[in-house]
């Protein structure tokens, strides 16, 4: 019986130490925190192609080549070119770019002046060449929204010309004549350009963009080829408007 007893005791004493070393171990235990929800940040360097639809206000330009026996432009006018931009990491999410784009649009008539045939054309040009400042939103990985502030100088360029099929060296001079002549209207410009992007990377190499915004220009002094300053352009000859954008890239994106 005494036996017995002593087994139990031993028993009940194993059974306090384990019980014991069981809550020491619960208390010890470290239970994994779930990880913090962070944004994604931007990254993007790149350079590529660039083409705007611009969509100015031709109403009082329009008027002019109407006078010239022309018709009228349309809207939009279609600017081609190059854009490289890239990210500041010393500023999170903000990067810059440099871009040049430029196009033209031609209007033309055949006619006969007595027993010559002759071809007018009218032929207006706009460039823009500036820097970009924007901030990258980055809702999910290899998806950016960009609010883009562009800004630069510009020229604007109208051009009238008339010549007949052939003509001869020795008969260029120094006046012009009734059957071909050449009038350049041309003012350089200011411009701020707010833009809305949207960029995708479907590879890490590779980036797509839609966007759209409105240009405000302002004027500067109008020449007549390139001597003469022109006086009395309406206001409204410009290339301010409603543009639309896209591009595509090729550089190091996330």
């Amino acid at each position: 019986m005494k036996h017995t007893v002593c087994v139990c005791a031993a028993l009940l004493s194993l059974l306090s130490a384990a019980a014991q070393q069981d809550e020491l171990d619960l208390s010890q235990l470290e239970i994994p925190q779930a990880p913090e929800e962070t944004s994604i940040p931007y990254f993007g360097i790149g350079g590529g192609f660039a083409g705007i639809f611009l969509f100015p206000t031709l109403d009082e330009l329009n008027q002019k080549t109407q006078s010239w026996e022309l018709g009228g432009f349309s809207a939009p006018l279609f600017l081609g070119g190059a854009e490289g931009f890239t990210a500041i990491g010393i500023v999170p999410n903000v990067r810059v770019g440099i871009f040049g784009v430029g196009g033209s649009k031609q209007l033309q008539r055949s006619f006969a002046l007595g027993s010559t045939e002759v071809t007018r054309t009218a032929e207006l040009s706009v460039s823009m060449t500036g820097l970009s400042l924007g901030y990258a939103i980055v809702p999910f990985r290899s998806f950016t929204v960009l609010p883009v502030l562009s800004a630069g100088w510009g020229m604007l360029t109208l051009e009238l010309a008339q010549a007949p099929a052939t003509t001869r060296w020795e008969e260029i001079g120094a006046t012009a004549d009734s059957l071909t002549f050449l009038h350049r209207l041309a003012a350089s410009a200011l411009f701020v350009h707010p833009q809305l992007y949207v960029e995708y990377a479907p590879l890490p190499f590779l980036a797509l963009r839609l966007g759209g915004g409105y240009v405000l220009s302002s004027m500067g002094e109008w020449k007549q080829n390139r001597i003469a300053r022109l006086e009395g352009v309406p206001s409204k000859v410009n290339f301010s408007g409603a543009s639309a954008q896209f591009a595509i890239f090729l550089g190091l994106f996330n």
